[in-house]
């Protein structure tokens, strides 16, 4: 189960769909003969011009940007722009696509908005939003948000949302939210949520939540929640809660919980598969392989070492003596 959803993780992350360069070549060594023709309305860089001017504060006009490199006011482009090196548009851009090195500002963008280093304010793409570097702000992508850096804010993707650095704010990715680094806040992606780090907040994935650290807080899986590290707080999934290190709080799940140790209130209407309990546990069936600390209620209960209670059908306790082992209804032994 969880290397299913390891792939979903690999599967969005390494998706054409999510890389700016399909937008932007932004690479291409080849060279570009920009021109730097304007017809300008003003003195100093300053005022309203039409045309390629590389520099300019106020209102500027331009069928298709190609190696600029300030622009502050309001930026207003018809097509797809050249690569612009070490470009900066503050303020307001509009058009098919807004693309600068850096754009700080309100972005809207029929196409797409692209910043190949930092991209702040407020995001609007048709497509996609793309930053090379850290994404501030709220940022709505009709496809995909996306960073290569960090990602912070309000950030809504209608399939994903996904960032290789961390993850912090409220985010909604229509397939999913996805980041390689820490994931931080209120996370909602419509299959799956999937951290390669620790993950803190509250999350809910129509299918899964997976982070390959620590997940704490309220967690929330259609089918699953996963988690390679501990797992802290209220904890839900419709078939499987799995931690290699531990559950700890309030856990409720349809079918079954297997982990190392839980600490806590569980409630598993199959199987509940652990190494070591302390609290309680109620399920159809508790197999636990080491020492139970607490209570356990359910029709079949095992446990290799009871420091507690089993109320069952049928209850063993193999730390028990003689008949003591196999009991109906009750089992019990204090240390």
């Amino acid at each position: 189960m969880k290397r299913l959803f390891l792939i979903l993780f690999v599967l969005l992350n390494c998706s054409p769909l999510f890389s700016q360069h399909e937008f932007f070549n932004t690479k291409d060594s080849t060279e570009i003969e920009c021109s730097s023709s304007s017809l300008d309305l003003g003195s100093h860089n300053s005022g309203i011009s039409f045309g390629n001017s590389p520099i300019w504060n106020g209102l500027r006009f331009n069928f298709s940007d190609c190696g600029i490199k300030e622009i502050n006011g309001i930026n207003i482009t018809l097509w797809k722009p050249e690569r612009s090196p070490g470009s900066s548009i503050r303020g307001i851009a509009l058009g098919l696509a807004p693309f600068a090195e850096t754009i700080q500002g309100i972005s809207f963008g029929l196409a797409a908005v692209v910043a190949e280093q930092e991209l702040s304010g407020i995001n609007i793409g048709g497509l996609a939003i793309v930053s090379g570097g850290d994404l501030r702000g709220i940022n709505v992508g009709g496809l995909a948000t996306v960073a290569r850096g960090n990602l912070w804010g309000i950030n809504f993707g209608g399939l994903a949302v996904v960032s290789e650095g961390n993850l912090f704010g409220i985010n909604f990715g229509g397939l999913a939210v996805v980041t390689k680094g820490e994931m931080n806040g209120l996370n909602f992606g419509g299959l799956a949520v999937v951290s390669e780090n620790d993950m803190l907040g509250l999350n809910f994935g129509g299918l899964a939540v997976v982070s390959k650290g620590e997940l704490k807080g309220i967690n929330f899986g259609g089918l699953a929640v996963v988690a390679e590290g501990e797992l802290t707080g209220i904890n839900s999934a419709l078939i499987a809660l799995v931690s290699k290190e531990g559950i700890t709080g309030l856990n409720l799940v349809g079918y079954k919980v297997e982990t190392s140790k839980i600490n806590g209130f569980n409630v598993s209407l199959g199987w509940t598969d652990v190494d070591d309990l302390k609290g309680i546990s109620i399920s159809c069936y508790n197999k636990i392989r080491g020492t139970q600390t607490g209570l356990v209620i359910g029709l079949f209960n095992v446990a290799d070492e009871l420091n507690g209670v089993q109320i069952g059908l049928l209850n063993i306790a193999k730390n028990n003596n003689g008949l003591a082992k196999v009991l109906p209804f009750i089992n019990l032994h204090f240390d």
